[in-house]
């Protein structure tokens, strides 16, 4: 959560009284390795069953009595938690927005790719076409499964509102799940439509994820099936009627997604269905709205030569392989848009 300044703090900063510098580099990378640190160490997850003060803390998180003091003088003002009398407890906006039971686990990718971005000049004077992280640290290991579990948190925040607004064509039968990893999607619109069958189609690690979804779903899990296969080199299994991208296309470059666009016209039916949940740029709205596309943009530039693109590239690419009444929607989840078309001849 950012510093919330007062009404004579935000005039002085405004002004150039208070030094943008001292906020945007200083305070902002103060914060991420406070926040990284809280994620390593479990704290928040301690916090979870209800208030502790610092001992209990410390005992709880296998850190020092000095260490948690030094955490819980910095989150306090950031909003994450409340002192009452010498114990410490959750505010109720953490508990609402948090994964309390995932941060420690996700804090592995997020450290990885904190450190690797300490390159960015680099980055900015070649633009590498990888990036300067790269896919090939999220597919296996410590920092992969860690990124997994990210991308399943992402994935169950806009799940529930993408499955609600997209109706799959009359009469569908067979669904794809390109880089499904976790699958959550799968299993909604599986839900959704009692005939349908799906496919989760990922690397091993995603695959990983997708397993541990299907049992915690038995209701669904036997019209589900897993598929190994790099959808950048190898193609895509054909037949289906509707083929799904959740943040996908932001990690490829402009050739590779209008390679992966064709082959999801081969892949799926005469009148197939495509749609993708993705940080699209250009969006307009508030600064607020604007500024997370644009920093996730920035952020896919980094991590693998990727970026938020416009929504006329994305219609452009889709069209140009056959899929029409390409629409883009706004969703609840700020910088994030859903984008569907389909074939009609």
């Amino acid at each position: 959560m950012p510093l919330q300044p007062n009404l004579i703090e935000r005039f002085l900063i405004r002004r150039g009284t208070i030094p943008p510098l001292l906020l945007d580099l200083g305070m902002s990378t103060f914060q991420v390795w406070l926040f990284l640190g809280a994620m390593e160490i479990g704290f928040f997850k301690a916090l979870g069953d209800g208030p502790l003060d610092v001992p209990a803390l410390a005992d709880r998180t296998k850190a020092t009595e000095r260490g948690i003091e030094m955490l819980v003088e910095a989150l306090e003002p950031l909003g994450y938690i409340e002192r009452t009398g010498g114990r410490y407890r959750l505010t109720k906006a953490t508990r609402r927005s948090l994964p309390l039971d995932l941060l420690q686990d996700m804090a592995p990718f997020f450290k990885a790719q904190v450190m690797a971005y300490a390159d960015v000049g680099r980055a900015l004077r070649e633009d590498p076409e990888d990036g300067i992280f790269g896919w090939e640290h999220v597919q296996s290991g410590e920092v992969g499964r860690s990124y997994q579990t990210a991308m399943r948190w992402l994935g169950s925040q806009t799940v529930d509102e993408v499955v609600k607004k997209v109706d799959l064509p009359d009469g569908a039968r067979r669904m794809l799940d390109v880089g499904g990893s976790h699958g959550l999607y799968t299993v909604a619109w599986c839900r959704k439509y009692p005939d349908l069958r799906g496919t989760v189609l990922d690397w091993p690690i995603g695959l990983e994820s997708a397993r541990k979804t299907l049992k915690e779903h038995p209701d669904v899990a036997d019209r589900i099936d897993l598929v190994e296969r790099d959808f950048e080199e190898e193609d895509l299994p054909e037949g289906y009627d509707f083929a799904f991208l959740g943040n996908i296309i932001h990690g490829l470059g402009p050739d590779g997604n209008r390679e992966l666009f064709g082959k999801l016209a081969r892949a799926t039916t005469e009148r197939g269905k495509v749609a993708l949940v993705d940080q699209i740029g250009g969006v307009s709205g508030s600064k607020f709205a604007r500024g997370v596309a644009a920093l996730a943009g920035f952020n896919l530039f980094l991590f693998s030569g990727g970026r938020s693109y416009p929504f006329a590239d994305v219609q452009r690419w889709l069209s140009t392989v056959g899929f029409d009444d390409v629409a883009q929607t706004s969703l609840r989840q700020p910088g994030f848009s859903l984008v569907a078309a389909q074939k009609t001849s």
